[in-house]
């Protein structure tokens, strides 16, 4: 007969204060997206992989995939200001390897919106007994 105990974990990892959820809407916050990269609408992923204290300092922050040198420095700034909870592990000194994926997208730009404006003038018919020869008609002129 197998035995279906759960394994006993015996030392913590730090964990964020409020979950991925949390963490997620930190990095959106204050994310600040790179001038130069914005002009040339460079947009992508920046990966990050750090260590994490027992004290719950974030130390190493090391970019695995990169975008461009301006996102990727923004992205270590971000894991920087990254403050984790205390792991008690009775005494244990531990180091918790991570990794996040750091968005940068840039809001939808509007499309340009062209405006037709037209008018109408009805043609001046040669007299009231003349019909009017095909093709004569109105006129219309449009507007840049």
């Amino acid at each position: 007969m197998e035995n279906k105990k759960k394994p006993k974990q015996f030392l913590e990892k730090p964990q964020y204060p409020g979950g991925s959820k949390a963490l997620r809407e930190f990095i959106n916050g204050h994310l600040q997206y790179p001038e130069d990269a914005m002009e040339q609408r460079i947009e992508g992923v920046v990966s990050v992989a750090y260590q994490v204290t027992d004290e719950g300092d974030v130390e190493n922050p090391t970019v695995i995939k990169g975008l461009c040198p301006s996102c990727d420095a923004e992205a270590v700034r971000l894991v920087k200001l990254l403050k984790y909870g205390k792991a008690h592990n009775r005494g244990v000194r531990l180091k918790s390897n991570c990794k996040v994926n750091i968005k940068f997208k840039l809001a939808p730009t509007e499309p340009v919106k062209m405006v037709v404006s037209y008018t109408t003038t009805p043609s001046k018919p040669k007299s009231p007994k003349q019909p009017r020869p095909k093709g004569e008609g109105g006129g219309y002129s449009v507007t840049w």
